[in-house]
This record gives C-alpha cells, structure tokens and sequence, in this order.
C-alpha cells in the first residue's frame, strides 16, 4: 500500500487500501494577481506550522469563490490543521474547488469518494474525478485511472484505457514507488491485451498527446 502525502509533499499522512499516492498536495503555483499575496502567506505559515494564520489567509478567499483557497481549506480539514478535522468538510470544500476545475481537489475528491472519507464510498465518482484530474495532466491522478481500470472499479474493465493512462502516468512520475507500482500495473494489463489492442492503447496515448500540447 501506498501512503497520501501531507499538503508539502513530504512525510505520509495515512494508509490507502488501493494504490493511491500524492492525494493531499498543495500546489503552490499562484492563481490571479489579486489572490496571489494571500495564497502565499498562507503557504508560507502553513510551512511553518502555523495553521490557524494558514486558515485565517484562505478562508476569506474561499468564501469567495477562490478555488486555489477552496482547494487549500479542504485540505486543512482533511489534515486538521488549524481546525477539527472534518472529511465531510474536506470533501465539501474540494467539490467547491473541483467544480471550478482545480486539478488538485479533483484528485483529492476523487480520494474521497475512493475512501468514504466524509463522503459515501462511489467508485463511479472516483473514476469520474480522477478523469477530471489525468485530462488535466496530473501524473498521480492518470496512475490511479489506470488501477481504477485495470482493477475494474469504478465502471467496466478497460485495459486499453489502463494501459494508455498507466503510461502517461509513467513519463511523468518521479522515481520511486508510485512508478515502480505504475510499471506492475502496466505489464498486468498489457499482459492481457493482443497486438492489435496494444496499438489501439498507444493510439489513444498519442491522440491525448497530441490535444493536451494544443497541437
């Protein structure tokens, strides 16, 4: 079993039943102008430890609508981090995030539902959110749409899809674990597949390429 990571990407946080990594990470690019400054202060309290300054910097901007703030609230609650940890409240403040496009709380809603953490377990909506996420290039995400499939969770067993998705996920991987897990997963579900699907499978991978480039 893999480990989540904590919102900075270092030590685990908890046990995962599947083979999820990475699902509590804080990206910390800046969103619009207007919100960067905020974000950041809540970034750097948040890196040392001061949590309720993290909050007291986010929350303003998520009861606005800011997603980035959305998304970084949600995760404090799934942390209990300068409030009661509450995965209910956690998963709310992801879906706020993911309706917006935040690729970061899709993949972290996409847990949830995976879980049941605050939410009741929907292996449909895991897959769903997990899409959401890889089709925005996320690696960790494209690794665990490809278990869903290969797994047949979540919706009809799709090896082609499992080995198109385990791919890009394996381009994109640090070294480590979650690649040597991509890799296991991949040789299974390409085991499974004949020529012509293998093909299909590297068509598909080119053909998402080739759109997320813009080309």
């Amino acid at each position: 079993m893999l480990a989540q990571l904590t919102p900075d990407g270092t030590k685990p946080m908890k046990q995962c039943p599947w083979k999820f990594a990475a699902a509590m990470l804080i990206a910390i690019a800046a969103t619009a102008p207007v919100t960067a400054e905020p974000l950041e202060e809540g970034i750097t309290a948040y890196r040392a430890r001061d949590y309720a300054a993290a909050l007291a910097a986010w929350q303003p901007l998520a009861d606005q609508g800011v997603a980035e703030a959305q998304y970084r609230v949600g995760t404090l609650y799934a942390e209990g981090k300068g409030v009661d940890q509450d995965d209910a409240k956690a998963a709310a403040w992801f879906q706020k995030a993911a309706d917006q496009g935040n690729a970061d709380a899709q993949y972290n809603l996409a847990v949830s539902y995976a879980e049941g953490l605050g939410v009741a377990k929907d292996e449909a909506a895991a897959l769903k959110w997990f899409q959401s996420a890889a089709d925005q290039g996320m690696p960790y995400a494209q690794l665990n749409l490809g278990i869903l499939y290969a797994n047949r969770k979540g919706g009809p067993a799709d090896d082609i899809e499992a080995v198109k998705w385990l791919e890009l996920a394996i381009f994109a991987l640090p070294a480590g674990g979650a690649r040597s897990d991509a890799a296991r997963m991949l040789k299974e579900a390409a085991d499974r597949l004949n020529e012509e699907q293998l093909l299909e499978a590297r068509v598909r991978e080119r053909d998402w390429k080739r759109k997320s480039s813009g080309k």
